[in-house]
Order: structure tokens, then C-alpha cells, then sequence
């Protein structure tokens, strides 16, 4: 097992991105996996460029990860596909054993829009 590891400043794109903090179960797999590779997780909070979750799955940091979002109404879900840019085991062990931040990619303004309507994120100003 590599070592959990927190990056840089730098490659922390996240840092100037407002959060919306909650403790919701979503189901995550690995990028490139397969229905029956879907994991539980806890996410802890989303922001339109990444999110930080818990879970008891171990996954190497610069692993590709897809969590999928819920709608509001709970009617359908959306897959963000993203990076895993830090890892560290998690104090709170009863919401899972690794606590992991996210950067997301290929985000588009559908994307978008639907973390701003679905996880009260304020649009972009313009």
C-alpha cells in the first residue's frame, strides 16, 4: 500500500471554490470499472471543481474515480468523473477508513448547472 499523502498547494485547484458541506451516501466506482465495482461513500462536500468524500475503499492518489450525484428530487443521478489529489486515512472511521479529495474533470455547463441547481451552488458570476 503507497503512502496517503496530501499534495502541494499547488495542484489544489479547489482552494478558492466555495463548498456546499454535507454527509450524503452516494455510490462511487473507479474510473473505467463496472456496475458490480460500485462502493458506498460518504461525501462531505462538493464545490463546482471537486468534492471530498469518505469511504472504506482504498484508492491510490491520481486514481480516476465517478461519483454519482443525486438530483434533488432523488429522480435520477449524474456521473463526475475526477482525480483523486489527496488521500489520508480518516478519524472517522464509522463514515469510512479513507478520507479522499477530488478534483473533477470534463466538467461542462450542464454540469454545472446541475450542482448549482441540485447542491445550492450560487451560479458563476458574470
Amino acid at each position: 500500500m503507497s503512502k496517503l499523502s496530501r499534495p502541494t498547494p499547488k495542484s489544489n485547484k479547489r482552494s478558492n471554490n466555495p463548498r456546499v458541506v454535507m454527509v450524503k451516501t452516494i455510490k462511487a466506482r473507479m474510473l473505467g470499472g463496472i456496475d458490480r465495482d460500485i462502493f458506498q461513500a460518504q461525501l462531505i462536500n462538493v464545490s463546482k471543481t471537486g468534492a471530498q468524500f469518505y469511504s472504506n475503499k482504498f484508492i491510490e492518489t491520481n486514481g480516476g474515480v465517478v461519483l454519482d450525484l443525486d438530483s434533488l428530487d432523488g429522480s435520477h443521478s449524474v456521473a463526475f468523473e475526477g482525480r483523486v489529489v489527496w488521500a489520508r486515512k480518516n478519524p472517522l472511521k464509522t463514515m469510512g477508513r479513507y478520507a479522499y479529495g477530488v478534483n473533477f474533470e470534463k466538467m461542462t455547463a450542464d454540469l454545472v448547472k446541475f450542482l448549482e441547481t441540485n447542491y445550492s451552488l450560487a451560479p458563476a458570476a458574470e
